[in-house]
């Protein structure tokens, strides 16, 4: 390729916490001189409103065009109007491998491969040690795959920084616009839901009154994420500044929560990756997942809490237990442990 400003497509469509990680891929192509573009499902491209290392967002949105085959008509055909020279498809489904002919007439495409052998060789063969990920692999290996095609693409690939591999930022108007949610001073962010209710940790109301008796507790989830209440409730008994913002704030605010947020400790869920990706430490609490498959924090002060288990990790989901349904992961878990652990690192409890 020539030493003139390219154009390229990235593509990160979903999950939440996938897309978020998606995010150590920016910056490299960016510093190698290309002009990014990114498409991702409708529901996450607000994340990146703003985002000083893309140029534009594509929001594929399937019931906003009606169905499949049209909005896969509409992005297409958007794509091809926008003179990209080469794309980088870090989702690499079934849906995107249905782009690829029309894509390749933009320019070469690279596919990031999954890492399914990987993942069987850590999940069936209890192999993590040997061959799982090391903390933040997946944000990683979204970065060397934009190193990779970069160099591939005949360019100078940038030294890679492994400090803040993911990047996300709130508007300073979105900061002042939700300080009256907020209660004074400094303040601990609970994420106690997940999109997997077998991921969620079933002591986090016996935490919430821990902490609140130090400082106020913020409870932030979505919608659906019904166990937000108790976890408020049992902060408030303790702490009447404690408050619940389960289902009250967009994704956008939700970002500028957890940037004024003091401490964030959460499950295997999405938001931790956001709050990461905000320059925030935070405390996850792993249950049935485990680093070695990837999705854990990478940042230097962060915290994983896990029980010692040999059936750590099940699977990605933690919705099949191997141990007849009892979830000893979850449930032998205890507080005392964990407040034990993060007290060590300095949270209040």
């Amino acid at each position: 390729m020539n030493a003139q400003k390219t154009k390229v497509l990235l593509i990160r469509l979903s999950s939440l916490g996938d897309v978020v990680l998606s995010t150590a891929a920016f910056k490299p192509l960016r510093e190698a001189g290309y002009s990014v573009s990114l498409v991702t499902k409708s529901e996450f491209a607000s994340l990146f409103l703003g985002n000083t290392d893309l140029e534009q967002v594509y929001a594929f949105d399937k019931r906003g065009h009606g169905g499949e085959k049209a909005a896969r008509e509409a992005f297409l055909s958007w794509a091809q109007g926008q003179g990209f020279s080469c794309v980088l498809d870090l989702q690499n489904s079934w849906r995107t491998w249905s782009w690829r002919p029309s894509l390749r007439e933009l320019g070469p495409v690279i596919a990031l491969s999954k890492p399914r052998l990987r993942e069987w060789l850590v999940l069936f063969f209890r192999l993590g040690r040997w061959f799982g990920f090391s903390p933040g692999g997946r944000a990683s290996r979204f970065q060397h795959a934009a190193l990779k095609a970069i160099a591939q693409w005949g360019r100078t690939a940038p030294v890679s920084d492994s400090s803040r591999l993911t990047s996300l930022s709130p508007t300073a108007s979105e900061l002042e616009s939700v300080r009256a949610l907020l209660p004074p001073g400094d303040f601990v962010a609970l994420l106690p839901g997940s999109a997997w209710r077998s991921k969620e940790w079933p002591y986090f109301p016996e935490l919430a009154r821990l902490i609140a008796a130090k400082v106020p507790v913020v409870v932030l989830g979505g919608s659906k994420d019904e166990v937000c209440e108790s976890v408020a409730l049992a902060a408030r008994e303790v702490n009447p500044a404690s408050r619940s913002l389960h289902g009250k704030t967009s994704l956008r605010e939700s970002m500028a929560v957890l940037a004024h947020a003091r401490w964030v400790i959460g499950n295997d869920t999405g938001m931790v990756h956001v709050a990461e990706a905000l320059g925030k430490d935070v405390a996850m609490v792993e249950g049935p997942t485990h680093s070695y498959m990837g999705f854990s924090p990478y940042r230097e002060g962060s915290v994983l809490l896990g029980a010692n288990l040999v059936c750590r990790p099940c699977s990605k989901s933690g919705n099949i237990c191997v141990r007849f349904g009892s979830r000893l992961c979850l449930f032998g878990l205890r507080v005392a442990e964990v407040a034990a652990r993060l007290r060590e690192r300095g949270y209040p409890c």
